[in-house]
């Protein structure tokens, strides 16, 4: 299955670059991860922010939606070492398909199952969910995007997606061993491991390549004294 990797143009490129940085420099926060992510992403795509303090956050799976191009954002902020050819897992969902196997077509679904059973339950609970979702909140476009950060903050790479909706038959499902704890979706195509299930906290990960085309860059975090930036946040009022 192709992917279309979406590439900040170099304007896009310098906002992001500074809205990472201004963010590092506000001793308040200890991270950037969440809405911070989301804002700084809306800053850098000059999408419209919807500000949590005077709205209620929806749970549906697109964090940030383009209402005037339906093009919705699943928003993820990743604190890992990265190079080239590496992976990096994501948790997508919470899925406990044993519990909701027959509501799903499946009954009767427990460990013992058939994998690809099982993961044929997986996939059907996340597309209804992304399906679901893309109707209530008006998108067409479905996408994810994220800012993997380095544990020190003076690196960090942006990935930008299309969600990957596969079909049945291009996955074989596996446990990882007898004990039946983690089940593997293997891509058919190159024999890659593309989602992993754990039954027993029902989290549902997605597993993603980082490569050269993904856009990287360095920058020494640097910190404001915290009344230096809350006098001058406050004169701005």
């Amino acid at each position: 299955m192709a992917l279309k990797n979406y590439k900040l143009n170099e304007q896009q490129k310098e906002r992001l670059q500074k809205g990472v940085a201004a963010t590092l420099v506000l001793p308040m926060l200890d991270s950037i991860e969440d809405f911070i992510w989301e804002a700084i992403f809306c800053f850098t795509k000059d999408i419209p922010l919807v500000d949590p303090l005077f709205n209620t956050r929806s749970k549906r799976l697109f964090d940030i939606v383009d209402k005037s191009k339906r093009i919705g954002w699943s928003a993820k902020a990743i604190q890992k070492n990265f190079c080239e050819g590496g992976t990096f897992e994501i948790v997508i969902q919470r899925s406990d398909v044993f519990s909701i196997g027959e509501s799903l077509g499946f009954p009767g679904l427990n460990r013992d199952s058939n994998p690809n059973i099982i993961g044929a339950a997986l996939l059907k609970h996340w597309h209804q969910k992304i399906i679901n979702d893309a109707e209530a909140q008006g998108i067409d476009d479905k996408r994810i995007c994220v800012l993997l950060k380095s544990p020190t903050y003076d690196r960090f790479a942006y990935l930008e997606e299309d969600l990957t909706i596969y079909k049945p038959e291009e996955l074989n499902w596996r446990w990882t061993n007898d004990k039946k704890r983690g089940l593997q979706g293997i891509r058919k195509s190159d024999d890659r491991v593309v989602y992993r299930w754990y039954p027993s906290q029902k989290q549902f990960f997605e597993r993603f390549l980082f490569t050269e085309d993904h856009f990287t860059f360095n920058l020494t975090p640097q910190r404001l004294p915290l009344k230096d930036v809350i006098d001058l946040l406050y004169n701005k009022l």
